[in-house]
């Protein structure tokens, strides 16, 4: 019997199982394996490989001949490199996770992957970004929180397609002006960051947490969040809100705490009197 699928998940292995010849789908989540074999790189018929939770601490660049893989999932090992061969996947159109490893740059050859949906480089040692991820226009998903990155590259503006934006635990002062000015962005989080501005170009935004920040005033302009139901604004420097709040119809959470000096208006019973809680 030919076997195209092998799971072998949690089983407290140091050493890869032996894999069955024409696979199509191999995890072998939370285990204890260090090294990969050669042969899993001649599987040329994976299409689904989850290496996560795992010891692992490099990848060959014979990862390029899987050509058929649509998912891989590297998260939770002590990976310090990818190789530029990784833009050779031209399928790879579900998810990239390479988050929690020890990773300092990523590859510009990751530009390839225009197919790709979802994109997880989270908790690692990133200061920047290759200009080539604004070529990942199918993106609906970015996750890049706590790495140390300071800038992000203009380029990111072509990413229309995106609907969440995860940034927090980084040390981002701004945003590339497009990313907020499309309006397929549904969520973005840029908490713990050193952001001075409320973005507000977004009409079609659902939240924004803004947590741990260094924004001093709300911009009239926000009254253009129209579709807004959460902002979260809590331990930043604001003394004052605008009216125009209150033309944010759908705003069903605002939280304003830990801004020490900020003078909440007697309007803002108007808010609590239509259903919106508000903190501060």
């Amino acid at each position: 019997m030919e076997i195209k699928r092998l799971v072998m998940n949690s089983k407290a292995l140091d050493t890869f199982p032996k894999i069955p010849e024409g696979i199509i789908e191999l995890s072998v989540f939370n285990n204890k394996i260090e090294k990969l074999p050669k042969q899993l790189w001649r599987e040329t018929n994976l299409e689904v490989l989850n290496l996560s939770m795992n010891e692992i601490r490099s990848i060959s660049k014979d990862i390029g001949q899987l050509q058929k893989l649509k998912m891989i999932d590297l998260g939770h090992n002590k990976i310090k490199a990818i190789p530029i061969e990784i833009g050779n996947l031209p399928v790879l159109s579900s998810y990239l996770y390479l988050h929690n490893n020890k990773l300092k740059k990523i590859p510009s050859s990751i530009g390839q992957l225009v197919s790709l949906r979802y994109l997880n480089i989270s908790t690692n040692r990133l200061k920047k970004l290759p200009n080539t991820i604004g070529r990942l226009i199918n993106l609906v998903e970015l996750k890049m929180e706590n790495n140390e990155i300071k800038e992000l590259p203009e380029s990111m503006s072509n990413l229309k397609e995106l609907k969440e934006l995860h940034l927090q635990d980084n040390k981002l002062a701004r945003l590339p002006k497009g990313i907020t000015e499309h309006g397929g962005l549904r969520v973005l989080n840029l908490e713990n960051n050193q952001i001075t501005e409320l973005p507000t170009g977004n009409i079609n935004i659902r939240e924004l947490k803004l947590r741990n920040n260094r924004i001093k005033k709300i911009p009239q302009s926000v009254r253009n969040l129209v579709t807004v139901r959460r902002i979260d604004l809590r331990g930043n420097r604001l003394n004052k809100l605008p009216r125009e709040i209150l033309q944010l119809k759908n705003l069903e959470r605002l939280d304003l705490r830990w801004n020490e000096h900020i003078k909440i208006p007697n309007w803002i019973d108007e808010l609590t009197d239509r259903g919106c809680i508000v903190y501060f």
